[in-house]
């Protein structure tokens, strides 16, 4: 599937996180120092969302309801959760064209 537009680049700020809807899908998008990437916005281990929390650590995320942390760069699970969930997060490739960032929902 081709990239679809998503956002425009300054609708997030470094280290804060957005939720749009690509093709029907929820997709959360993080901005890392003006580097945007894109992540299922359920956590894999109880689909609390994650699209409007904030980075920590400039490109970590952590679920609110069992403390999963996600490096939102590759999904890779650097925490685990409080009862021990070491899933991966799914990422999805992403662009920047024309000062808006693209995502490839797949």
């Amino acid at each position: 599937m081709p990239y679809v537009d998503a956002i425009p680049t300054d609708w997030i700020s470094p280290g804060e996180t957005t939720t749009v809807e690509v093709n029907g899908r929820a997709v959360a998008i993080a901005n890392v120092n003006d580097e945007y990437f894109a992540f299922d916005n359920q956590c894999p281990h109880q689909a609390t969302p994650l699209g409007g929390l904030p980075l920590l650590r400039q490109c970590l995320i952590r679920c609110p309801e069992h403390g999963s942390t996600y490096d939102v760069r590759n999904g890779q699970c650097v925490v685990p959760s409080d009862d021990g969930f070491t899933g991966h997060l799914p990422t999805m490739p992403t662009r920047v064209v024309d000062d808006v960032v693209q995502v490839d929902v797949g």
